[in-house]
């Protein structure tokens, strides 16, 4: 039964995620950036962002995320598919953890089946799946293991899951602390462990210090995350030393909108609720595994850009959508009672009910609905072209042509040497030009500069044109 539960939950994400990218709603950025950063590190040479910047510069320096080298030989075997694949094999290994925490902490298989299901109704891992590939989607389905491990008291493993999960991004390093803060309270009693956790917790602050602070830096950094957090100070440093020095403001500022237009508290509001409904309402039962909810929720809602991060969609949700259903499980398992055992049964049932509500309900967040519903014909559909089209200019395009193409055609390009997004991509003089005209989400006056490279007769020759889309040749 568990082994149908998994194989029912990733053929439904897989419709979700393979089908937002064969209907071209996955994005140069992240998916086709990342592909292509395992195309490079797969022929050894490191990626240098040309993909999607004017001036090139290691990627590393965006976000030193390890998981991109560790899984690129996979790009032989699966090229543009790799990163969906990897994704979808991780909500199994997921799901699967989940199991075996449960059966660890209660015997009854129905309980564990439950357990298993709350891991992908819930909002924050399929809003995730919906966007594109992120490795701290990966990271976080690693965590029901992480508890398991500790649980049994297996010093290594937790030493390997917790480093595993750390190198995924360089903040993943600091909520990997805040998770192992949290399980050092099970484990106050073994000492053993408890020094265990407190020396992986330490190697892991000394990596967030040392690839934020003098790798990434090294590297030529090009993030651009950290712009959201500069109201609080001009560096790293200066927004440690505000939130050490102005603790109340910071807390207040994770519920309530302190933009300056003031109309994106709705967000803040809506994803209280959802993620209470979801799971964290019991697991504040168990408050050491708030603690776990530390470091991404900060970086969540003190941001200053509020439309993309304060509500329910992308991935900044799944690591507290995770916690959020580990957390239930455990507390929920602490019930042993016979008089209670009925109400635990019927707490799950609710909690599931809750999580699947609130993962299909329409939010106030700026979402595609094709992006999330499956049982809506617009997840199958592209409105700003047509699909079959794209995929024949896609086939004319040599295999070793260099290519800049509009947002969402890269990540169907990106297992090449030369590919970019347009307009950012001109720099480079690529060889085919595969541009959409007008669509839903493109960069300033990028339309303009379409128009005018499909009228450069001088310059590109139009090797095919459809409604909208039109793929040019530089001559």
């Amino acid at each position: 039964m568990a082994t149908c539960l998994v194989v029912l939950a990733v053929g439904v994400y897989a419709v979700l995620s393979i089908g937002n990218h064969l209907a071209f709603r996955t994005y140069g950025l992240d998916l086709g950036l990342y592909t292509h950063a395992l195309y490079d590190y797969a022929h050894l040479r490191p990626s240098d962002g040309s993909f999607f910047l004017w001036q090139p510069s290691n990627l590393l320096a965006d976000h030193f995320d390890l998981y991109l080298v560790l899984l690129s030989p996979l790009v032989y075997l699966l090229g543009n598919w790799t990163l969906l694949v990897v994704q979808l094999c991780a909500l199994g290994v997921g799901m699967a953890g989940m199991y075996r925490l449960a059966s660890t902490l209660d015997g009854r298989a129905w309980f564990a089946l439950t357990a298993m299901v709350l891991l992908p109704v819930g909002f924050g891992v399929w809003h995730a799946y919906s966007f594109d590939y992120h490795s701290n989607v990966v990271a976080a389905m690693l965590l029901p293991w992480l508890v398991v491990t500790v649980r049994r008291k297996r010093v290594w493993a937790t030493a390997v899951l917790a480093a595993l999960m750390a190198v995924a991004k360089e903040t993943s390093a600091l909520w990997v602390v805040a998770v192992l803060a949290g399980l050092m309270f099970d484990c106050r009693r073994d000492r053993r462990m408890l020094r265990a956790l407190g020396l992986t917790a330490a190697g892991c602050v000394v990596w967030f210090l040392l690839t934020t602070m003098v790798v990434m830096p090294a590297l030529g950094s090009t993030s651009q995350g950290f712009r959201r957090y500069e109201w609080m100070g001009a560096s790293m440093g200066q927004v440690a030393v505000w939130l050490l020095t102005h603790p109340l403001e910071a807390l207040r500022d994770v519920f309530v909108d302190f933009t300056p237009a003031h109309d994106s508290g709705v967000l803040k509001r809506e994803f209280f609720v959802c993620i209470l409904a979801s799971g964290m309402l019991l697991a504040a039962f168990k408050p050491n595994y708030l603690i776990m909810t530390i470091p991404p929720l900060a970086m969540k809602m003190l941001s200053s850009h509020a439309e993309n991060l304060w509500g329910v969609a992308f991935h900044y949700n799944v690591e507290l959508g995770v916690v959020a259903a580990v957390g239930a499980v455990v507390v929920l398992a602490r019930i042993k009672t016979t008089r209670w055992r009925a109400a635990t049964a019927g707490a799950a049932v609710v909690l599931s009910a809750l999580t699947l509500g609130y993962t299909v309900h329409e939010p106030h967040t700026r979402i595609r609905i094709g992006n999330v519903r499956i049982m809506d014909s617009r997840h199958y559909r592209q409105p700003d072209f047509d699909s079959a089209a794209a995929r024949r200019m896609l086939g004319s395009i040599p295999a070793d042509a260099s290519v800049c193409a509009t947002t969402m055609f890269t990540p169907h390009l990106a297992a090449r040497d030369k590919v970019y997004i347009f307009p950012m991509g001109q720099a480079y003089d690529a060889e085919y030009y595969l541009l959409v005209r007008k669509h839903w989400c493109y960069y300033d006056d990028e339309e303009a500069q379409v128009a005018r490279l499909a009228a450069d007769s001088s310059r590109f020759d139009v090797v095919d044109t459809a409604y909208n889309l039109v793929l040019l040749h530089r001559r």
